[in-house]
């Protein structure tokens, strides 16, 4: 695996788009409902020029695999993190996770803590955050009645 990260961009709509309305992605979300592309759009404009999120297209020679984005608040960067639906299963989260973790640290240093919420139910995702030295710190409730286990990372992602 040779993963290339570049910055995501208003080019990437599209991409970002189809991963997002994917039906194992909409049925771990916490929204289940599609997303319409104009909603996106605009979504994805405010992310992009937002000093609160980074975000990182990556691909494996030409094709793209997925995206980590991180929304800092506070001393949290809560992470979403994407792999293409024909990639998955093959270890791409886990670099793309490590790498992208990698690169916010050199960006902002060590001042965030990197924290995820996945719904109890996404066995996988659980599976590549633990796999990376996430620790589980609590739960939350979402306004659907889903339980959201919370995990963070205090120390390297050099588990994975």
């Amino acid at each position: 695996m040779d993963l290339v990260c570049r910055e995501a961009g208003m080019a990437d709509a599209e991409l970002l788009w189809g991963w997002a309305n994917d039906a194992e992605t909409r049925r771990n979300a916490f929204s289940k409902a599609p997303i319409p592309f104009e909603e996106h759009v605009a979504w994805l404009e405010g992310r992009l020029r937002s000093r609160a999120t980074r975000m990182w297209i990556f691909s494996d020679g030409d094709a793209p695999v997925g995206q980590v984005r991180f929304d800092v608040e506070g001393d949290r960067a809560e992470i979403d993190i994407a792999v293409a639906p024909e990639r998955r299963g093959r270890g791409y989260g886990r670099a793309m996770l490590v790498e992208a973790i990698r690169r916010l640290r050199t960006e902002r240093g060590v001042r965030e803590r990197p924290t995820a919420s996945v719904l109890e139910d996404n066995a996988r995702s659980l599976r590549m955050f633990r796999a990376c030295g996430f620790k589980e710190v609590g739960e939350e409730r979402r306004d659907t009645g889903e339980r959201a286990i919370v995990l963070t990372l205090d120390g390297d992602a050099s588990a994975a």
